[in-house]
């Protein structure tokens, strides 16, 4: 029997549309759909992010849907659809309102595009649509797919300064707005300030308002991150910027990589040389401390495309060994090489997993111990800047790999404790 299935861990399209809606706090999202959508804001709000707030306990909420459902499908919906927008456009803080749709409604040929134009135009507000394909994406479709509207419709003040060493950084995964992710955006911003002297005029998204995220026209060099290369294609085309297409800047190798590509386009190699040695003095030896409690372990590993990469680079350079890596995209594809969960049997020699929510149900079926990480974390919730980017990163992360282990251990040696008392404590996102 193999351990999980090739889909166990796909998340679908309209999650990554809502978590891309969450970290942009004044960004509206309305939906052609049944009431089920509502409950997908929860599997983000209150679960994921415990800051967010797609929701409101004043019924204000900054996510709504048409109720279309079997019996009116069919009918038009035109007035209504704009009608919805209009009021999400009127309230006081909204910035931008995006318009979108689930399949069932958008077979029908409803113009999305058309209505969001119309209603910008008489209204005078951001207003635009967001592809309906949560049929052809995944999560990471619908999270691209928002910052990509976003960038097509943001009016771009003053664009094109020309100033290379004006940087927008675009697409770090802010699954949510709690200190983890908060401080990445801040070691992202340190990296490139500190690090190689450069002005971060706006990092896409960040918890920034969308007039915020306007501070992008000032860019002159558009970085783009895996998670958001739709939206900085478009900002480098519309801005005249030049586009940098860097890794992500998690663990010591993939730091130095994303240093090294950047420092490398705007002529600033010495100076990351520099900095990396620095870096490498202040948290080298802690982390080596981490990896070696480590040593001569077999790990599993499942994660987005980008970070299971970053995961499975990381704990190779560390010394230790990769059993399986698995991609929480909708169509997983290989990461490094390694065999996927749904290659290995159930009775595989491995002594911890790096997981999301989901992935805890194996582990527990493995009797092994897990931290769980990446998107969906449900269990683990941030009230501290940690980041997990940089080396600083590095050392969080390595940190809380070998505080899980030791606390799965002193817990399997507990009489009166029942680990299968975990399970409970964890929701898992739906599959349509």
């Amino acid at each position: 029997m193999k351990i999980a299935d090739r889909h166990e861990f796909r998340i679908p399209y309209m999650v990554g549309v809502y978590l891309a809606a969450n970290a942009i706090p004044d960004l509206y999202l309305l939906t052609d759909g049944p009431d089920c959508l509502f409950f997908k804001a929860e599997f983000v709000h209150g679960a994921q992010d415990l800051h967010s707030t797609l929701l409101d306990v004043t019924g204000r909420h900054r996510v709504a849907h048409t109720l279309a459902d079997i019996n009116n499908v069919v009918l038009d919906r035109e007035e209504q659809i704009s009608a919805l927008a209009a009021r999400l456009a009127a309230e006081p803080d909204a910035g931008m309102v995006l318009v979108t749709a689930m399949p069932m409604a958008s077979i029908t040929g409803t113009q999305y595009d058309r209505i969001a134009r119309d209603l910008s135009a008489r209204t005078g507000k951001l207003i635009a649509e967001v592809p309906a394909r949560s049929l052809q994406g995944d999560w990471l479709d619908g999270y691209g797919q928002v910052l990509a509207a976003v960038a097509r419709t943001l009016p771009l003040e003053g664009a094109g300064s020309g100033n290379p060493e004006s940087v927008a950084v675009v697409g770090p995964l802010v699954d949510r707005t709690e200190a983890d992710r908060l401080a990445d955006v801040r070691e992202i911003r340190r990296i490139l300030q500190d690090g190689l002297g450069l002005d971060v005029c706006s990092i896409w998204p960040s918890n920034s308002t969308v007039a915020e995220l306007g501070e992008v026209a000032r860019a002159g060099t558009v970085i783009s991150l895996p998670y958001g290369a739709r939206a900085a294609r478009i900002l480098a085309r519309r801005l005249g910027a030049r586009l940098v297409n860097a890794a992500l800047p998690f663990g010591p190798a993939g730091t130095a990589d994303f240093i090294r590509t950047v420092a490398t386009a705007l002529g600033r190699l010495d100076r990351a040389e520099d900095f990396l040695k620095a870096e490498s003095l202040e948290w080298g030896d802690s982390f080596k401390r981490a990896a070696a409690s480590l040593e001569s372990m077999k790990f599993i590993v499942a994660a987005d495309p980008w970070l299971a990469e970053g995961l499975v680079r990381m704990l190779q350079d560390a010394g230790v060994s990769i059993a399986a890596a698995q991609s929480t995209s909708f169509d997983p594809k290989p990461v490094c090489g390694l065999p996927t969960l749904a290659e290995v049997e159930d009775g595989v020699d491995v002594d911890m997993l790096i997981v999301p929510t989901r992935g805890i149900d194996v582990a527990l079926r493995l009797g092994r111990p897990f931290y769980e990480f990446g998107f969906t974390s449900y269990g683990t919730h941030a009230f501290f800047d940690a980041p997990t980017l940089g080396w600083p990163g590095a050392v969080n992360v390595m940190s809380g790999i070998v505080s899980a282990g030791t606390l799965f251990s002193t817990i399997a040696g507990s009489r009166t404790w029942n680990l299968k008392r975990l399970a409970g404590s964890y929701q898992v996102v739906p599959d349509h």
